[in-house]
């Protein structure tokens, strides 16, 4: 059985859908070794607030990952330098999509002329930004409807290349 290629593709609105519940299914099942159930609902409910997904296509940088029809990952770049989002579907995980959606957010932001890139990162994908040369900045304890949530804000810095 032939293994079908990973495409990278600006994202589009028609995504929305299918990235939403990307977004949920990940969280709540590739997350649970790091987060409690109440907390995995919490955050997962951030798929109901709709002007935010909306803005997230006027105002950021999409990235879709795609392996035929199906997507399997998506990145979002805000002010050409704020990872936003970046998560990768429950079945398709450490199989190099996140390092190439990755790639392609710091390609952007380096055309961009960004000297930086920061994001606020979960406990779940914070090896995986060590591992691409991010650092922490500090730990932050989000309270999102009466329930904690910790992440870590994170950065690297482009301009190392001479």
């Amino acid at each position: 059985m032939q293994t079908e290629v990973l495409t990278l593709r600006s994202g589009k609105l028609d995504d929305l859908a299918e990235m939403q519940q990307l977004y949920v299914d990940t969280i709540t099942t590739i997350c649970t070794k790091d987060y409690n159930k109440k907390q995995l609902q919490v955050w997962a409910a951030g798929v109901k607030n709709k002007q935010r997904w909306l803005a997230i296509f006027e105002n950021q940088y999409v990235i879709v990952a795609q392996k035929g029809s199906k997507i399997v990952g998506y990145g979002t770049l805000e002010n050409g330098s704020y990872i936003d989002l970046l998560f990768i579907h429950k079945d398709f995980q450490r199989q190099g999509i996140a390092d190439q959606l990755l790639n392609a957010l710091e390609n952007k932001a380096i055309k961009l002329n960004s000297p930086k890139l920061t994001s606020n990162v979960s406990k779940t994908a914070k090896g995986l930004f060590e591992r691409k040369g991010f650092q922490v900045i500090q730990e932050q304890n989000n309270l999102i409807k009466g329930v904690e949530i910790v992440n870590y804000k994170m950065f690297k810095n482009l301009n190392q290349v001479i």
